[in-house]
């Protein structure tokens, strides 16, 4: 019975998921196209910061592929991230960086380590875990910096640069979180993966929207978030009449 109640609740669980991710898809599909057609607006440096952020994206993305994977600026900000956690909440947050997988204990062992990084749980709740996967810190800093520097320097000569390091940094996070996160996609099940990948999309699309107006005055987040939503209506109801009708 309970090998049952087991086998029920975990299909219950993944159809659970499944259903969560065919909701985040197009919600990362809507707000995708929303920030999208908010950057559309001309910048002083002679384009529109669509155009500079997108080339951004696509320059972070061919570098990444051909040239160079960046690894430890991912890992730097994992631990930079870790140092900021620490001294905002104190001793709540133990670490925020990948822990090492536990070591294997030999039957008639005891469970101690030898005072190593431990895995699962000892390292805290799953949210601090991916915390720094969803906080894309390097686009935030690039926009803060891009506001300190237009206090002193004409924005012809921010605007795009700050564009194409706000793709980049984008790029950046999502390409080097499904680098990070492969390896778990042999443990995980496909939809918890994607699930996973999903909710970190949105949540950054979300922060660095939020962030965005530092470097870019003329977008508004609010405008933006309330596009993305009516584009996701609008595909889950072309999706559910293609389906049912």
């Amino acid at each position: 019975m309970e090998k049952i109640t087991s086998k029920l609740s975990g299909w219950v669980g993944r159809a659970v998921k499944v259903v969560m991710v065919a909701l985040v898809i197009p919600l990362t599909a809507g707000l995708l196209l929303g920030f999208l057609e908010q950057l559309d607006i001309p910048s002083l440096s002679g384009s529109t910061f669509r155009q500079f952020v997108v080339g951004g994206f696509a320059a972070y993305v061919g570098v990444h592929v051909l040239l160079y994977r960046p690894v430890g600026w991912f890992q730097a900000s994992h631990r930079l991230f870790s140092t900021l956690a620490v001294w905002l909440f104190g001793g709540q947050v133990a670490s925020t960086e990948r822990s090492a997988p536990a070591p294997k204990v030999k039957p008639g062992k005891t469970g101690k380590s030898d005072g190593g990084p431990r895995g699962g749980s000892a390292e805290g709740s799953t949210l601090v875990a991916f915390s720094p996967y969803v906080v894309p810190l390097y686009t935030m800093l690039t926009c803060a910096a891009a506001w300190l520097a237009a206090q002193w320097i004409d924005r012809r000569f921010i605007d795009g640069p700050a564009g194409v390091l706000i793709g980049a940094t984008m790029a950046f996070q999502w390409v080097m979180t499904a680098d990070d996160l492969q390896p778990q996609r042999e443990r995980w099940h496909l939809e918890t993966y994607l699930l996973a990948i999903g909710l970190i999309v949105v949540l950054t699309l979300v922060i660095a929207g939020a962030c965005a107006p530092w470097a870019i005055p003329e977008f508004s987040f609010a405008r933006a978030m309330s596009e993305g939503l009516t584009h996701t209506q609008a595909i889950l109801t072309s999706v559910v009449q293609q389906l049912f009708f």
